[in-house]
């Protein structure tokens, strides 16, 4: 516990900081202002106020220095790039007194060269590897210490792809599905797996069928300001009234990526379709959803 303690004659004082106190409070009043399990944050400068009702009242400073083990945390744990491009590392650091970093691919410390750049920005560390190379992909680590302690954070560089986000909606025709993702690859993507299944579903079991596997080749529309690739396919011969499930992989030249998260929807009755406008999806009968527990999926990923 941290005590910041006013020695004062006359009224009580009023105790500030920039900001709340680590009370959550603007203002408290007294000579004592006791912080319990200090961390971090509570930091800073800290004003005492006090007052008689004669003169003006009187102001004085204190500022509290916080001694902490590093703190580490990474901007993107996963990180998409390619031969011959540039790709970027970053960890946010905090500590108190300044900590050390050291950067690793697996076990091997790196340092710089004109190829391998490192940085910093105020608080943000960061690897820069430019004309990447084959053996430049793995994984990669911050090691960060100073003299209280130390932390440690993990990011991949990968040419593979990225997990696919499905981003369909929840509701389809009776027969019919637009399945629509989006995954971040700067390769283009050469080969899509599509596994969904029919899911039998009463108030006290789930029945799920067996998966369909499709290996398929659909279009896609590349962002290069983000690496992110849209996709499209349309699943025939569902039926009417039901549930499905579906998960998503994606291969480049690299090989294929993570599944995606596993995605539910519910298709129409028989004879009523969803109508899609701009913004909104609208169908003549009454939606309703399904949130049971997913039973444990088994899937077999394709690595080659």
């Amino acid at each position: 516990m941290t005590t910041i303690a006013v020695y004062i004659s006359g009224e009580i004082p009023k105790l500030y900081v920039d900001g709340l106190l680590p009370s959550g409070l603007q203002v408290e009043t007294g000579y004592l202002l006791n912080i319990n399990e200090v961390q971090r944050q509570d930091g800073g400068v800290y004003q005492c106020t006090a007052s008689n009702g004669i003169g003006q009242p009187v102001t004085g400073e204190i500022k509290l220095h916080v001694l902490y083990p590093p703190e580490v945390s990474v901007l993107r744990s996963w990180v998409n790039s390619g031969e011959g491009l540039e790709a970027r590392l970053d960890c946010v650091v905090h500590a108190d007194p300044p900590a050390e970093v050291t950067w690793y691919q697996d076990s091997f410390q790196l340092q710089p060269t004109d190829r391998r750049l490192m940085a910093r920005n105020i608080q943000t560390y960061s690897l820069t590897i430019k004309n990447v190379q084959l053996s430049d992909f793995g994984n990669y680590s911050c090691l960060v210490s100073n003299s209280i302690g130390r932390d440690k954070r993990y990011i991949e560089l990968s040419g593979k792809p990225g997990p696919a986000k499905i981003i369909s909606s929840q509701h389809s025709n009776p027969t019919e599905y637009n399945l629509k993702w989006v995954v971040q690859s700067v390769f283009p993507i050469v080969e899509v797996r599509i596994l969904y299944r029919r899911v039998m579903v009463n108030t006290s079991y789930h029945h799920p069928r067996q998966w369909h596997d499709l290996l398929v080749k659909p279009s896609q529309t590349y962002n290069p300001s983000t690496s992110e690739r849209t996709q499209w396919y349309r699943l025939h011969n569902l039926q009417p009234d039901s549930a499905y499930e579906c998960l998503i992989q994606t291969k480049n030249q690299h090989g294929y990526g993570e599944l995606s998260d596993l995605h539910q929807w519910f298709t129409s009755p028989k004879g009523r379709f969803i109508v899609q406008n701009k913004g909104s999806t609208r169908t003549s009968s009454t939606s309703r959803f399904y949130y049971g527990t997913i039973a444990v999926l088994w899937i077999v990923m394709l690595n080659c």
